[in-house]
């Protein structure tokens, strides 16, 4: 790997990578940036992001986001890309993203982290 390819990525042009451990923090991190319009909680602790993983492309590093959301019919796909894109895009930890809607397993309450617990009863949630 040369000085000039980011941290966590190769230089081969589409080959998905192993990120470092460091870069995958942050890029969950920043992913705490990103909240459902709907139940004002992060998509991290709602347990919405399923998997990170990091592609490199001719302009840079692109994160793969496998995610889902709390119901298939739920009409705010966009929102929440445009939201993940300027927390990983505009953070400069990425030059771009690319978001797998993954709807198998299902998501359910059980996938939600404690934190996501507390902040969801402090809203009036029974969790």
């Amino acid at each position: 790997m040369s000085d000039t390819a980011p941290a966590g990525t190769s230089e081969a042009s589409g080959e998905l990578v192993e990120p470092n451990d460091e870069l995958l923090a942050d890029l969950e991190e920043a992913m705490r940036d990103v909240v459902d319009p709907e139940l004002g909680i992060n998509v991290v602790d709602l347990g919405l992001v399923y998997g990170i993983n990091l592609e490199n492309s001719d302009a840079g590093p692109v994160a793969l986001i496998d995610m889902t959301l709390t119901s298939a019919a739920c009409p705010l796909t966009d929102v929440i890309e445009d939201q993940s894109r300027t927390a990983l895009v505009g953070a400069g930890l990425v030059n771009e993203i690319k978001i797998n809607w993954v709807w198998n397993p299902p998501w359910g309450p059980d996938k939600i982290t404690d934190d996501g617990r507390e902040q969801l009863r402090a809203l009036g949630f029974t969790v």
